[in-house]
């Protein structure tokens, strides 16, 4: 099995990232403006690009200010089944890290390179997101990450 695995520092609170990572309607301004559902433990989370969902996740773990963590239990993206993905937040030296594991990639998995580089690219949307009110989820994400080229340039 593989993982994906970053580390982040935030200039916000343990409680502000927590929130981020937990509301879907937070969660909608830094992964994809798709994003819906509960936001308890058992409760399940949908993650739609356009009219594609992507994956359904239920709530397995939530610690305020400390632990998010869902397991995969749908949707299209089926490299992404019974995966598990997990923000681990705590600080050192006065800073707010972020510990985020998206594990149990089968082997096999085709999409674990694209995903990989997708996780960096959203992290780093939800660090703008806690950090400056604006984050950049799909569609107004970075376009680095395109499964087809852009349109070329008229």
């Amino acid at each position: 099995m593989r993982e994906i695995w970053h580390e982040l520092l935030f200039h916000v609170s343990p409680a502000a990232l927590y929130d981020a990572v937990t509301d879907p309607k937070k969660i909608a301004h830094w992964w994809t403006t798709g994003a819906r559902g509960d936001n308890h433990l058992g409760g399940h989370l949908e993650f739609w690009f356009d009219d594609f969902c992507a994956s359904v996740a239920q709530i397995t773990a939530l610690t305020p200010g400390q632990l998010v963590r869902w397991h995969i239990t749908g949707g299209a993206a089926s490299d992404w089944l019974d995966t598990e993905v997990e923000f681990r937040i705590f600080t050192e030296q006065g800073r707010t890290m972020l510990h985020f594991r998206h594990t149990n990639w089968r082997d096999e998995a085709k999409q674990f390179p694209h995903c990989s580089l997708g996780w960096v690219i959203f992290l780093l949307s939800l660090k703008e997101f806690v950090e400056t009110g604006k984050g950049r989820p799909y569609p107004y994400d970075m376009p680095v990450n395109l499964w087809a080229p852009p349109p070329a340039a008229i």
